[in-house]
């Protein structure tokens, strides 16, 4: 007989690519893609950030070994979902919560925070938003806010970055989603790229930058 437990904590070492500043006035927390890592995000992003800012890129909690030629490397994800029984075997929450610990653990949950992910991190995105009220705008690259899974905020800005050419994300249904939001009273931008693809590169970060 199988049983389900949920409240039996695996206590693990993370590691996150940070800059901290003295006395930092804002957090941005990146989030990366499926099968990615902190470092990923922190060497893509770093340059079009503020120096006087915090940055955190963590890595997701869930460790994936992925096999290449010289043997496993340790890749992350954020949660599990199955696109085929569009069935969450792990959601968003047990993620959002290892953030939140974390800016606590780093004594920086207070300061006003901006969310920025990137494909599977970009999906998780609005959930931080919901469970850390610190948190003042969301900014998505090539990735969908599915409405259904988190909380909107009214005094929460989200931003979303898309290719009409990205063949891993739906550009017309995260831009469908994205028309929900602004029907709940969202005031964030939904900025459209053309033929760029899915790939994180220099044209998703020179307009991130332009949001920030």
């Amino acid at each position: 007989m199988k049983k389900e437990f949920s409240t039996i904590p695996i206590r693990l070492k993370h590691e996150a690519e940070v800059h901290i500043p003295v006395n930092p006035k804002k957090v941005f927390v990146l989030l990366h893609g499926y099968l990615l890592d902190g470092s990923f995000m922190y060497e893509k992003l770093l340059n079009f950030l503020p120096k006087e800012s915090a940055i955190i890129a963590p890595n997701g909690p869930f460790m994936v070994p992925v096999k290449k030629q010289k043997g496993y490397f340790p890749r992350f994800a954020w949660y599990f979902f199955d696109p085929t029984k569009k069935t969450y075997y792990i959601d968003y929450i047990p993620a959002a919560e290892y953030i939140k610990s974390l800016l606590i653990e780093m004594e920086l949950i207070r300061k006003p925070i901006t969310v920025i992910g990137y494909s599977q991190g970009g999906y998780l995105a609005p959930k931080l938003a919901e469970m850390i009220p610190s948190v003042e705008s969301v900014i998505g690259l090539a990735c969908c806010f599915r409405n259904d899974y988190f909380k909107f905020r009214h005094d929460v800005l989200y931003h979303q970055i898309n290719s009409t050419s990205d063949l891993v994300v739906d550009y017309e249904g995260a831009k469908q989603e994205f028309e929900t939001l602004r029907e709940r009273g969202n005031l964030g931008r939904f900025v459209t790229l053309n033929d760029i693809g899915h790939k994180l590169d220099e044209n998703y970060a020179q307009e991130l930058k332009l949001m920030l």
